[in-house]
């Protein structure tokens, strides 16, 4: 039988993380479903996402563990729920249209620096540095699927675990930093986000890679209103809180590429403001939150008095 075998500690916590951030959005949604027309289908797509981590996490540890495709399920499937819930918390915040606090950022930034970061980068605005720069920011999109493939291909399992949970953790502290904090970002505040090709321009690729994050981010062309309907997600800078981790695991687990992540987590976090995605007090937060999740993921993963999380535990760390 599938399920005979099936126990709640067959769960990792990532499988952990993931439930409980679906269960925490339900959660929300539910408190405020007089504002949801349809929270139904948002409760129901959570339920269903939570059902099939069980069904993926019991196939893999009663059955299939050694076939190459549901492996490959059981290990990727953090990756769609990033993308799904960063979509999530985006159709959650419109509806929910809370007030932005981009005043309040910008206040702090000016208080730390006496200035707008931004204004005083694009005095050394050119656009090779700019399209150096950009290519830099869009790069980050694949940086987390690089590093755990760098692992999954090697067959460092134990560390790949670690990883997913550090990178999950991450990203759903950002969303709740989101949530907490919205803010649209520099872009549309202190700058005017639909001249940002001529103020701000590349050579070749930069308005392309430019229209491929805001198509991303909810924003498409010619939309007379863009910063209704952007993503807020500048507070905290989840670039940066992903970025970091990535860099710090990468000489944790003594990785060659440590010596690629380190200086390009400097150009990445630079161009964040360069680029007039991000406030500098953003970065700020996310070389914090990046540090808790470290802190976190070393107890859950190091801890010799949490028996159920051993068969996850990375052993040899150094």
């Amino acid at each position: 039988m599938l399920f005979r075998r099936f126990t709640f500690n067959t769960l990792a916590p990532a499988d952990w993380l993931s439930i409980s951030f679906l269960l925490t959005m339900s959660i929300i949604v539910l408190s405020n479903f007089q504002l949801f027309e349809y929270w139904y289908l948002f409760l129901g797509i959570n339920f269903s996402i939570i059902l099939a981590i069980f069904f993926i996490v019991n196939i893999y540890q009663n059955n299939f563990s050694n076939n190459s495709l549901v492996r490959l399920f059981r290990y990727w499937y953090p990756l769609f729920m990033v993308l799904f819930t960063f979509k999530e918390i985006y159709f959650i915040m419109v509806i929910l249209e809370p007030v932005l606090n981009d005043n309040l950022l910008i206040l702090i930034d000016r208080k730390i620096f006496g200035c707008n970061p931004t204004e005083v980068l694009y005095l050394i605005a050119t656009p090779i540095l700019t399209e150096f720069l950009q290519i830099i920011y869009i790069l980050f999109y694949i940086m987390p699927v690089i590093f755990g493939l760098e692992l999954y291909i090697k067959k460092r399992f134990n560390e790949y675990r670690l990883y997913a949970f550090a990178v999950m953790l991450g990203f759903f502290l950002s969303f709740i930093g989101y949530l907490l904090v919205p803010a649209i970002g520099p872009r549309f505040t202190l700058h005017d986000f639909q001249n940002i090709n001529s103020e701000l321009p590349g050579i070749y690729i930069t308005n392309l890679l430019r229209d491929i994050i805001n198509f991303g981010e909810s924003i498409y062309n010619n939309t007379p209103d863009p910063a209704a309907i952007a993503q807020r997600d500048a507070f905290p800078s989840g670039h940066t809180i992903i970025i970091l981790v990535i860099t710090y695991l990468s000489f944790r687990f003594k990785t060659k590429t440590f010596f690629f992540y380190l200086p390009y987590s400097i150009l990445m976090l630079f161009s964040t403001v360069y680029l007039r995605y991000h406030y500098v007090i953003d970065l700020i937060a996310g070389v914090a939150i990046a540090a808790l999740v470290m802190l976190i993921t070393m107890i859950f993963y190091n801890s010799k008095n949490e028996e159920r999380f051993k068969y996850f535990r990375v052993k040899n760390l150094t």
